[in-house]
């Protein structure tokens, strides 16, 4: 529902404050009551609380129609971030490490429990979505509850409407799903719930589908902790329990005497000081191989206010940190007037039932400077679109206007022939359809997920529309929009597989392999012969390691399929397991069906020098480079190669290239390169 940019105060005589979060929700959403509420009520409540568990509410704003929050800047990861790493490497979090951030974490939710107004009236704050996303783990160990998008406080009421359950299911309590009375209990039980996860490697409560996990839940019968685990402390496993009680009565009174139970235990279950959590999550997430982090870094490098040349008013000025992948220079928002402490609650403007036309504050200024950027786009799009114009007069039919944007393949023109489409009540959902595939075609990706956005509310039951939404927002990375995407999409329609292809997809976009081999293996025992199922699953097991599960897979439908592309994948699998002549007979069947499939000539110089055909290997390498110039492999095997014939001059050779070719990459890549004294 919004996106973070790195901001800066910027005083009247030049001083820079703090670097801060500024959190802005998208310009699609702002028409949302639903959703506005939601946003601004997470900066009402969180506002109120005042403690370094929970993080920081600057100012709460809107300019231009479009809310804003800015708050204090945190590096790291969240908790479930963490988890999630760590079983890709095959392990759990240390039982101290998890302790110190259940223990802090509740510490700063106690504190909102406990938070009063001006009066001295209690606030009754409920988290009611205590996760482990809505847990950040710093960097320097420092533990933060964010997130009170869907809390509620007695006094200033919350984003959720009557009737309505929010939140991630397998942490909500008895009375949340029965619909009973909601206070501090509930994130007590969520709290429990995370401990039994630590303690157990799974939830306390499971199931086949939704439903049944609710039931389950409203049951309230979890296995005790020692069943799955018999070394888990006792005194433990009965603070867990105890949290876990179906009655909100038999719970702990607060989360201090559950903080106070656990950091009483020792032993085993001594809490990890924020020292040893900070070197943990340095070890997981180092700053040299963490996207994330490495983003905030670029994003800091990019601040305009380090230019030297201050401004002579205030400004926030802002700059998105990009990812990695895409680089490019970060984009600028307007200035906004940022306060340098916390407002009073008083200060914070009232929920309002739609967005103000216009901020209250903004600088003549500053106006006039948004009024020129737009009077500048509308200038540009009246000098190069007259013959746009023509091809969107009202009168056009839907089907004139998706002719026209298919007969270019510039973004800005395709987008142009397609503006107002949606609105048009003549178009048809295929139509919709047709026009969200071709703005995906030319990675017009935010256009295309505006267009689905009032696709789904013009269609609520067309699954492409859905679909369609999963996609961009995949692209986009947006994954809590795309999941909600692919969720309604697997309920319109539970036996098609192509929801699943789309969580495969954003598993994928997320580095989580794990999921998505899971949404993979479900839409794999639903079609196995399915050409878009079977040769992706096969290759997705084989690069997580599972050879005999890829063997199968790729076994079965290369015996139906000339598939070069699968051939090669089988035949790699095949070297792994130490049958190198069955991996050179299939690799020569793909390189016959496609000669210039890069990859076979890769997989094939690891076999030939398996052989002790050096020469051949190299020729392999080098005709796998020329194919695919982008894919570092094939380089950085000819360097290990020429090492391992003990060749310093040819490695030197070699290095020399990839840091010509691949910079950022060079050192990595050389690493396993170097001969041997």
């Amino acid at each position: 529902m919004a996106e973070v940019y790195l901001g800066r105060r910027i005083d009247e005589d030049g001083q820079r404050g703090p670097a801060v979060a500024v959190k802005r929700l998208l310009p699609h959403l702002v028409s949302d009551r639903r959703i506005v509420q939601m946003f601004l009520n997470e900066a009402r409540i969180t506002a109120q609380v005042h403690h370094p568990n929970v993080i920081t509410i600057l100012e709460l704003g809107v300019e231009d129609t479009e809310p804003f929050i800015a708050m204090e800047l945190l590096e790291g990861r969240s908790f479930a971030e963490l988890r999630q790493e760590a079983a890709e490497r095959g392990q759990r979090v240390p039982l101290g490490a998890t302790l110190r951030v259940l223990v802090d974490a509740c510490r700063g939710l106690d504190a909102a429990h406990r938070a009063v107004d001006e009066a001295g009236r209690p606030l009754r704050i409920v988290h009611r979505d205590f996760t482990p996303d809505n847990i950040h783990v710093g960097v320097n160990g420092s533990i933060k509850v964010i997130d009170f998008g869907i809390a509620k406080a007695e006094t200033l009421g919350s984003g959720t409407e009557p009737g309505t359950l929010k939140g991630k299911f397998f942490y909500m309590s008895p009375e949340m799903i029965v619909g009973n009375t909601v206070d501090h209990r509930a994130d007590i039980f969520a709290a429990g719930v995370m401990l039994y996860e630590q303690l157990c490697g799974r939830r306390p409560f499971t199931g086949l589908n939704p439903e049944e996990v609710l039931s389950r839940i409203a049951e309230g019968r979890p296995r005790p902790p020692t069943a799955f685990d018999p070394s888990v402390p006792h005194a433990l496993e009965h603070i867990c329990l105890t949290a876990l009680h179906r009655d909100p009565g038999a719970r702990f009174e607060s989360l201090q005497v559950f903080i106070d139970a656990i950091e009483s235990v020792g032993g085993p279950a001594e809490v990890a000081s924020p020292e040893q959590v900070a070197a943990y999550v340095e070890a997981l997430f180092p700053l040299d191989r963490d996207p994330k982090r490495q983003a905030l870094q670029r994003a800091r490098s990019l601040d305009p206010s380090d230019s030297g040349s201050q401004p002579s008013r205030p400004l926030l000025e802002l700059a998105q940190p990009p990812t990695p992948e895409k680089g490019g220079t970060p984009p600028q928002m307007r200035p906004v007037g940022l306060s340098s402490s916390p407002p009073a609650p008083a200060e914070l403007p009232p929920e309002p039932a739609t967005v103000p036309d216009r901020p209250a504050a903004l600088p003549s200024r500053n106006r006039a400077r948004v009024a020129g950027i737009a009077l500048s786009a509308v200038l540009i799009l009246a000098a190069g679109g007259g013959v746009t114009w023509l091809l969107l007069r009202p009168s056009a039919p839907p089907s004139e206007r998706l002719t026209a944007a298919a007969a270019t393949t510039v973004p800005r023109e395709r987008r142009s022939a397609l503006v107002g489409l949606v609105e048009d009540e003549r178009a048809t959902a295929q139509e919709l359809a047709r026009a969200g595939a071709l703005l995906m075609e030319v990675a017009e990706h935010q256009a295309t997920l505006d267009l689905a956005e009032a696709f789904t509310q013009r269609f609520p039951k067309s699954l492409e529309a859905h679909l369609l939404a999963a996609r961009a927002a995949t692209e986009l990375r947006l994954g809590k929009r795309a999941e909600r995407a692919i969720e309604e999409a697997s309920t319109l329609a539970p036996e098609d597989v192509r929801p699943q292809l789309a969580l495969a997809d954003l598993r994928e976009r997320q580095a989580d392999a794990s999921g998505a081999l899971a949404a993979l293996s479900k839409a794999y025992e639903r079609r196995p012969r399915d050409a878009r199922i079977a040769p992706r699953y096969g290759r997705l097991l084989s690069h997580s390691g599972k050879l005999d599960e890829a063997a199968e897979v790729l076994g079965a439908w290369t015996r139906d399929h000339h598939d070069a592309e699968a051939l090669a994948e089988l035949a790699f699998v095949r070297y792994r397991q130490e049958r190198v002549e069955d991996a050179a007979a299939l690799l020569k069947r793909a390189l016959r069906k496609a000669p210039k499939l890069a990859v076979a000539h890769y997989y094939l110089g690891a076999v030939l020098f398996r052989q002790g055909d050096s020469a051949g290997a190299e020729r392999a390498y080098r005709e796998a480079d020329q194919l695919a110039p982008d894919d570092p492999r094939a380089l950085a095997a000819r360097c290990q190669l020429h090492a391992r014939q003990g060749n310093p001059s040819a490695v030197a050779a070699v290095q020399r290239e990839l840091a010509s070719r691949f910079p950022d990459r060079a050192q990595a890549l050389a690493a396993e390169c170097t001969v041997s004294d």
